[in-house]
């Protein structure tokens, strides 16, 4: 009786596609198709042109140490996404100021911080333009007003784009 049972194959079982299989392939089929479309059309130039863009970039409550590390040349990199925004084209430093309520007038004024300094650091990169919106190479968006957080060799600050020039302007 051992030998019948060696004898005997167990059964091949044969893949059938159903309906549904062929459904959820379709709907793979469609989506890797969509996302393709999708990239190629975000990628493509769809009217956006590569252009040299020369934007200001105010860091503010810095020491006075760090002055003489900001230099023309260093390549800036954003600290939180790590995206490279572009390279120090000059800075200019200057008294750091505070808006702080003045209590005879119970008005805001502005007043200087001692020992504190703010920079204005003008910053060059190739970016797309489509017109509406720029962005650096590196996928950094270029608008005023935008906050920043810059990281330099051997400093780093926070601050926001306070212009912006573009190259045919």
């Amino acid at each position: 009786m051992a030998n019948e049972n060696s004898n005997t194959q167990p059964e091949k079982r044969r893949w059938k596609i159903s309906f549904f299989d062929i459904i959820i392939i379709v709907l793979v089929i469609a989506l890797a198709g969509a996302y393709v479309v999708h990239k190629t059309h975000s990628t493509s130039d769809g009217g956006a042109q590569t252009a040299e863009v020369t934007y200001t970039v105010e860091i503010t409550d810095l020491e006075k140490n760090t002055e003489g590390m900001i230099n023309k040349g260093d390549s800036l990199i954003d600290k939180v996404k790590k995206y490279n925004i572009g390279k120090v084209q000059s800075v200019d430093f200057y008294p750091y100021e505070k808006s702080t309520l003045d209590e005879n007038t119970n008005q805001y004024v502005n007043s200087v911080v001692p020992d504190r300094y703010s920079a204005a650091i003008v910053v060059k990169t190739d970016c797309v333009d489509n017109g509406a919106s720029l962005t650096a190479d590196g996928g950094f968006p270029i608008k005023v007003g935008h906050e920043v957080s810059l990281v330099g060799p051997g400093y780093s600050g926070s601050g926001y784009i306070i212009s912006i020039e573009r190259g045919d302007n």
